[in-house]
């Protein structure tokens, strides 16, 4: 798994029981939902530019063109 940025470093380290929680409810809706990989990393992408979440920007769009996505 890539490194996650500080500030989610910071919060796992100081909210371990949450983070457990929010890792586990991120995998179980992966798992359970109906979007295939390639979607959900460009919804989540959509999300990161409406949100103007540059970080996440980066990290979603390198990730949605791992699953095949076309940058045209």
């Amino acid at each position: 798994m890539a490194r996650l940025p500080k500030s989610y470093e910071v919060f796992k380290r100081r909210n371990p029981q949450i983070w457990q929680a929010y890792d586990r409810l991120g995998s179980l809706s992966h798992r359970a939902g109906p979007l295939d990989e390639k979607t959900r990393e460009l919804v989540k992408l959509a999300m990161a530019v409406g949100a103007k979440m540059e970080g996440a920007v980066h990290s979603h769009t390198r990730k949605a063109l791992e699953t095949g996505v076309s940058p045209r």
